[in-house]
């Protein structure tokens, strides 16, 4: 059958070492004491325009749409984690955090006003390096 933990031709292929990786991780130890797991969380907001288009009239709106990949509450705060497939290295790991920092200040602020409860926590997690970078 072949190496099925590897197959980087087949983007629905299951990537069981990175998968174990995750699940042996403090971060998953952390997940499994919350009080509340949600993944692929779908959101529909309207937002003030000049939110994210600085000079748009304050009357105006836009619709923020998205989907976070999980977050946690625990002890009334949430912990929100994004996993990437990104191909890291000690050199371009920080270009890529600074990348997806936007990303996770949108599902920050969206998780906030939807939940009414503060995020604590912002967590990328590069699933091919097992790496976690907190925000």
């Amino acid at each position: 059958q072949g190496d099925s933990n590897h197959n980087d031709s087949n983007p629905q292929k299951v990537d069981v070492d990175a998968l174990r990786r995750f699940l042996a991780s403090p971060l998953a130890e952390e997940l499994r004491g919350a009080e509340q797991v949600e993944r692929e969380f779908r959101f529909s907001l309207l937002v003030p325009a000049g939110d994210y288009f600085p000079g748009m009239d304050g009357a105006d709106e836009v619709l923020l749409q998205g989907v976070v990949d999980l977050y946690a509450v625990k002890d009334h705060s949430i912990t929100v984690v994004d996993f990437k497939t990104d191909r890291v290295t000690p050199e371009t790991l920080p270009g890529q955090v600074e990348r997806y920092r936007p990303q996770l200040g949108v599902y920050t602020a969206a998780l906030e006003r939807i939940m009414g409860l503060p995020v604590a926590r912002r967590v990328l997690y590069f699933l091919r390096t097992g790496e976690a970078v907190e925000l």
